[in-house]
């Protein structure tokens, strides 16, 4: 169980890549900087994803945990 403190929180269960990741990005356009977002899925692809995405767009990539099948992340913006 993961200890992360969270703002806000977009579940993309069920959807494939791209997807995960541009529901997060139209999500971080609608919250404030600073703000942490966990993202649920059920893409096992969305922790690298993340990471990168993060990476490119200056966002931070906090954590993660798995419990099959499904996948939380968690970014600040």
């Amino acid at each position: 169980m993961n200890d992360t403190k969270y703002d806000y929180e977009l579940d993309t269960f069920g959807l494939s890549c791209p997807m995960p990741i541009v529901k997060v990005t139209e999500e971080f356009k609608n919250i404030p900087d600073a703000s942490v977002l966990k993202v649920i899925s059920s893409d096992e692809g969305i922790i690298e994803d993340l990471k990168s995405y993060c990476r490119k767009m200056g966002h931070e990539f906090l954590s993660y945990e798995v419990n099959s099948p499904e996948y939380i992340v968690y970014v600040k913006k």
